[in-house]
């Protein structure tokens, strides 16, 4: 697992780089606007700062209950679980409408991998305004109506 997270680690800070090489030669940003480059080169610190906390967490070694939770059938589970909860989504996303059904399933998905009550409440309601403020408010991005009409 610690050799996984190394290799995972590189390749992020390897992708990283590659995308600020690849935004190099982007057109400056005009006065009062962010320009072409700034989110691949957010993107690129992104990848190349948790690649290195995944190689840093790496070095750490691992205590008998995290090397039980690493390995067994509960870990297939929750990445099953994760998957059946995005395919899900996909299909549910148009009919019912962003902000329910991203609502509730960041709530299933939290407590399914064990978060308490009032965090996965709160948490899955604040993350879900969160994204609905920054793509339909700030990026002006529609997002799916749904049943309710909002």
């Amino acid at each position: 697992m610690k050799q996984n997270d190394v290799i995972a680690g590189g390749i992020f800070i390897a992708l990283g780089i590659f995308i600020f090489t690849q935004t190099i030669s982007y057109p400056s940003p005009e006065k009062g606007h962010p320009g072409p480059g700034l989110f691949p080169n957010i993107l690129a610190i992104l990848f190349i700062g948790f690649g290195s906390t995944l190689i840093f967490k790496a070095r750490k070694p691992l205590s008998k209950d995290e090397m039980e939770i690493a390995s067994g059938p509960k870990r297939v589970s929750n990445a099953l679980f994760v998957l059946g909860i995005v395919a899900l989504y996909v299909v549910l996303v148009n009919s019912v409408g962003f902000l329910i059904t991203s609502a509730v399933l960041l709530f299933v998905l939290m407590k399914k991998l064990g978060v308490t009550l009032l965090k996965s409440a709160v948490a899955s309601i604040v993350i879900t305004l969160f994204i609905n403020l920054m793509f339909s408010k700030i990026l002006r991005v529609p997002l799916p109506i749904g049943i309710l009409g909002w």
